[in-house]
C-alpha cells in the first residue's frame, strides 16, 4: 500500500506546518495582550504548547523513520498513540480560539488600535489552523487503525512494526513469523521404494560344466 506511505508523509508534513503557524500566532498574542491591557487568552498558551510539541516530535519521527529501521518511534502503536494525542491538542487549541473569536472579539473591525485588530485576526487564524491540523491527523490515524484491524483479522499482527514495513509498496504484508516443526516439514510424502538392480552378475556362466578347465577334485592319497 504505497498510497498509505504518501498519505502519512503528507499528513505529518502538513501537521508540522500547522504547528509552526500555531506557535507563531500564539506566541505573538501572548506578547501583545500585555501592552493592550487584554486578558491572557487560554487558547494562546495552548496553541504554543501544541506547536512546540508537534514541531519537535513530528519531523523527528519522520527523520528517524527514514534513517533508521525498527526504531521505537516508528512503531505503529507508538505513532497511533502520539498522533492521537496531538490531534486532541490541535482540536482543543482550535476550539478555544474559536470560542474566543466568537464570544470575545465578535468582529475584528470594531477594535482599535491596529494591534488589537491583529490579535483578533490571529485568534481566528489560530482557530482555523487548529482545526486544519486536527482533521488530517485523525483521518490518518483512523485509516491506519482500520487497516490494522483488517490485517489482524487475517492473522498479521503488525502493531510493533513501522508503517513502511507493515504496508510495503507491493501491497503484500510481510509473512508472519512463527515456529515450525522441522521434522514434520521433512517427512516424505507418498514415496515409492524400488529394489536396486542386481549389480552382481552370476559367475556360473563363466565356468564350463565339466571338461577342460574344470577344477579336479581333491584326493586324500597321493597318486602313483
Amino acid at each position: 500500500m504505497y498510497w498509505l506511505s504518501i498519505f502519512r508523509i503528507a499528513v505529518l508534513g502538513w501537521t508540522s506546518f500547522c504547528a509552526i503557524v500555531l506557535l507563531g500566532v500564539g506566541a505573538h498574542v501572548l506578547s501583545a495582550v500585555g501592552g493592550l491591557l487584554l486578558p491572557s487568552f487560554p487558547w494562546a498558551g495552548l496553541a504554543v504548547a501544541t506547536g512546540v510539541l508537534a514541531f519537535l516530535t513530528v519531523p523527528t519521527m519522520l527523520a528517524i523513520d527514514f534513517i533508521r529501521k525498527g526504531a521505537f518511534t516508528s512503531m505503529i502503536v507508538v505513532e497511533l498513540s502520539w498522533l492521537g494525542f496531538l490531534g486532541i491538542m490541535f482540536l482543543a487549541s482550535g476550539g478555544a480560539a474559536a470560542d474566543t473569536a466568537a464570544n470575545y472579539f465578535v468582529s475584528c473591525s470594531t477594535w482599535s488600535p491596529a494591534l488589537a485588530r491583529t490579535v483578533c485576526s490571529e485568534t481566528s487564524a489560530g482557530a482555523a489552523f487548529g482545526f486544519l491540523g486536527w482533521l488530517p491527523l485523525w483521518a490518518y490515524t483512523g485509516t491506519l487503525l482500520v487497516l490494522l484491524i483488517i490485517q489482524a483479522n487475517r492473522g498479521n499482527y503488525v502493531w510493533r512494526r513501522s508503517v513502511k514495513e507493515s504496508f510495503p509498496a507491493s501491497g503484500i504484508p510481510p509473512a508472519a513469523t512463527g515456529t515450525y516443526d522441522e521434522g514434520k516439514l521433512q517427512q516424505p510424502v507418498g514415496q515409492y521404494q524400488y529394489p536396486p538392480a542386481n549389480s552382481t552378475t552370476s559367475m556360473a556362466g563363466y565356468w564350463p560344466a565339466g571338461g577342460a578347465g574344470a577344477p579336479e577334485p581333491a584326493h586324500p592319497y597321493p597318486q602313483v
